[in-house]
């Protein structure tokens, strides 16, 4: 029987960083489970009720919180599904430190009429260990009255 060993040392923490440092320098996409830091979404769902259809509705703001004690997040991106919109985002653009939260807005802006249930309606990509992060939405576009 053969055995195979490894003439490479094992990687250490603070050659795997640097590693990512050189590779994203020189312009590799890399992807790796960054840090230990997770993400508290509040709240997780929110029904907007019944909106007039082509219409936004009132915001509703969502409190993103790094509950880490020492990692940073990264935001890859924030997207909201057809039918909600992000009217402000104050997450993107710079990393999230440890025990600080973030807030991002999104409307619901029904197109047609009838219920509009999503899951995945506001997603948060990033660094964190449960990336990605999602908000359920619900909503329901209404005929608007005359005038």
């Amino acid at each position: 029987m053969f055995q195979v060993r490894s003439a490479r040392p094992a990687l250490s923490g603070s050659f795997l960083v640097g590693t990512l440092a050189i590779a994203l320098a020189a312009g590799h996409a890399v992807v790796a489970a960054d840090s230990g830091a997770t993400l508290k979404l509040k709240p997780e769902t929110h029904d907007f009720g019944q909106v007039v259809a082509t219409k936004d509705s009132a915001p509703l703001t969502i409190t993103v919180t790094n509950k880490s004690r020492t990692d940073s997040v990264t935001f890859a991106s924030i997207v909201a599904a057809e039918t909600f919109s992000i009217q402000s985002d104050k997450c993107s653009g710079a990393p999230l430190a440890p025990g600080r939260s973030c807030k991002v807005e999104v409307v619901f802006h029904p197109l047609v009429t009838g219920k509009v249930s999503d899951p995945k309606a506001l997603t948060f990509t990033d660094s964190a260990q449960n990336s990605p992060q999602r908000v359920e939405l619900d909503g329901q576009g209404t005929v608007g009255g005359f005038i």
